[in-house]
């Protein structure tokens, strides 16, 4: 099975890529933007120019015989009806806003950390959708995102990213668990772990459960 993965820049597409590829699945990667700062112009721009480039990159994947979409980023699945998009197209898609549904169903409140505002207010309209009751407490930081793209140390990022502080916050709000809200996060999730006793939830295997399941 071969699965089209479209997202922001070329690093989060490849995430994406690794993801289908660790679960036995070929991938062929569509980028957005170039850089986390192109991306976060692109989605808080026109709605119209927006649908106009996802719905070229889906056309392009329907012309290479491609049927399965999974659309690896947060915030452009918060910003973009990527399933009536893909539905016009005969294209079946997924993205993380299909798990955080099933997460919140889970908790009542949960803490969730994105890359920018847009993806929070995604993952949190997701989420309530699903279980009105769940309280969401949102931390966006897009030099998080930039940091990762540059590779550097996860470490030496959760220090200068204030990731102490962010989980310091969600835990004294009465977080239940903070939920990775970013497909570039799981890189930072050993250092997430290192300094909280909340569970920290990524989403990417159900994703891909999803994905190759159906």
């Amino acid at each position: 099975m071969k699965i089209a993965v479209v997202a922001g820049t070329p690093v989060d597409t490849r995430m994406g890529a690794d993801l289908m590829k660790e679960k036995g699945a070929e991938a062929a990667c569509f980028p957005v933007s170039r850089t986390p700062e192109e991306q976060t112009v692109f989605q808080t721009g026109s709605q119209a120019v927006r649908e106009a480039v996802v719905g070229a990159i889906l056309d392009e994947i329907k012309a290479r015989g491609l049927e399965r979409v999974l659309l690896y980023c947060n915030s452009l699945s918060a910003t973009t009806d990527a399933h009536a998009l893909a539905g016009e197209r005969g294209l079946r898609v997924w993205t993380p806003m299909d798990v955080y549904g099933e997460i919140a169903r889970r908790h009542r409140r949960v803490g969730v950390l994105a890359a920018n505002c847009q993806g929070a207010a995604g993952v949190e309209r997701a989420m309530v959708n699903a279980s009105p009751g769940t309280i969401v407490l949102g931390a966006a930081n897009l030099a998080l995102v930039q940091g990762v793209e540059a590779g550097r140390p996860p470490e030496e990022l959760a220090e200068d990213c204030g990731l102490t502080e962010a989980l310091r916050f969600f835990e004294r709000n009465g977080a239940e668990a903070v939920v990775l809200g970013c497909t570039h996060f799981p890189y930072v999730k050993g250092a997430l772990e290192s300094r909280t006793a909340l569970p920290v939830l990524d989403p990417a295997d159900r994703l891909a459960e999803l994905v190759l399941g159906e």
